[in-house]
């Protein structure tokens, strides 16, 4: 096994000699760029299709009420694994009356690809409820929002933050910081992002309980109008068990499920349902981008984690070992193999992609289960 994976990891490293070597260039740039654009979020939500955030709700919007005019700028971000509802949640709060006295309230839609000139443009045309501007230097749009929002309580939403950079980062809460009443709500996957962007302790979106899971999807199938709804009531408490706490993949086993006989939830209930058609056309979807912005090096180590079965409980340090005996681990002057796989981990755990287990010590980590 040792000697199959050292000669995949070489047959790897040759590709990307040649790639660089021979200067190719990628060809599904247009298709990732076409694809975040499709995956464009707005504030327009149905509250009464929402189920299982009231909490989380209540709890940002009194952490954004919390703060003080007179303490400046207020950035809280909430984070989680893709498709766990931090958009949906952000639009509750967006939407809520609690914000209904504020002059201005603002969505912007962030993307992987981040252009500062792009936020800040939309934020002004949404102000001055015209079409966007381009080609503003930033200057002109650090003066503009000046003008427009300073002494005005305003609400900005900022969904689906990717970048890890912190000079952009920096820039990014210099130029928002033009007003005393300035809220700001940051939605990300990443805990590393929301560290670096918040001035309020971030908030983690924790996945939904098995029951809640399980009233997403009756919800999403009409499931009290069929006539053999009590025999499926066991069944579907089971298929919610697998959800992992998502509620895109609730969702969306509720669509798959309403077409579905006895007999074909009772075979949905005994197998893996990431593997059922329904994940692969739109939780996987969401998981993949996450794994596409991994860099190389934690891709592969990520990887390795497929031979552990899913939930399976990890010894962090034999994991550790592995990697390094597996040459996964990307060379370093100044940190031990050992510093830079705990950082590796890390950076998975900051991912949600692997997850503390609940056992007593600190030497062990979850697989993520999705």
């Amino acid at each position: 096994m040792v000697n199959k994976m050292r000669k995949m990891r070489d047959k790897l490293r040759k590709i990307e000699e040649d790639h660089l070597n021979f200067k190719f260039e990628s060809c599904h740039r247009i298709d990732i760029e076409h694809q975040f654009t499709d995956r464009e979020t707005t504030s327009k939500v149905i509250e009464a299709g929402i189920l299982g955030r009231d909490k989380e709700r209540r709890r940002v919007i009194e952490l954004l009420s919390a703060c003080n005019d007179k303490d400046g700028l207020q950035i809280l971000p909430i984070f989680g694994l893709g498709g766990i509802g931090k958009t949906t949640l952000a639009q509750l709060v967006f939407n809520d009356i609690h914000f209904n006295d504020y002059d201005h309230r603002v969505w912007v839609y962030v993307s992987q690809i981040f252009d500062l000139r792009k936020v800040g443009n939309t934020i002004i045309s949404q102000v001055l409820k015209e079409g966007i501007h381009h080609g503003d230097s930033r200057e002109f749009i650090y003066q503009r929002l000046q003008e427009l929002l300073h002494d005005k309580k305003t609400l900005i939403i900022l969904d689906d933050l990717w970048e890890t950079d912190d000079t952009h980062l920096k820039e990014l809460k210099l130029m928002l910081n033009v007003s005393s009443k300035m809220k700001v709500l940051v939605t990300t996957r990443n805990e590393e992002i929301a560290n670096r962007i918040c001035t309020i302790t971030p908030c983690r979106l924790r996945p939904l309980n098995n029951a809640m899971c399980w009233d997403i999807i009756k919800k999403n199938m009409n499931f009290e109008s069929r006539e053999d709804k009590q025999q499926l009531e066991q069944l579907g408490l089971v298929i919610a068990s697998k959800c992992g706490g998502v509620p895109l993949a609730a969702q969306a086993l509720g669509f798959m499920l309403s077409r579905m006989d006895l007999k074909q939830w009772e075979e949905v209930s005994s197998s893996d349902i990431w593997n059922e058609p329904f994940a692969e056309n739109s939780v996987l979807p969401s998981l993949k981008l996450t794994y596409i912005a991994m860099p190389p090096y934690l891709r592969l180590c990520f990887s390795y984690c497929a031979i552990f079965p899913r939930g399976h409980i990890i010894a962090k340090d034999s994991l550790i070992h592995q990697w390094i005996a597996l040459d996964f681990i990307k060379p370093s002057n100044i940190f031990s193999d050992v510093q830079i796989a705990e950082k590796y981990v890390g950076q998975l755990l900051c991912m949600s992609f692997l997850q503390h287990s609940k056992l007593p010590t600190v030497s062990y980590i979850y697989t993520c289960t999705t």
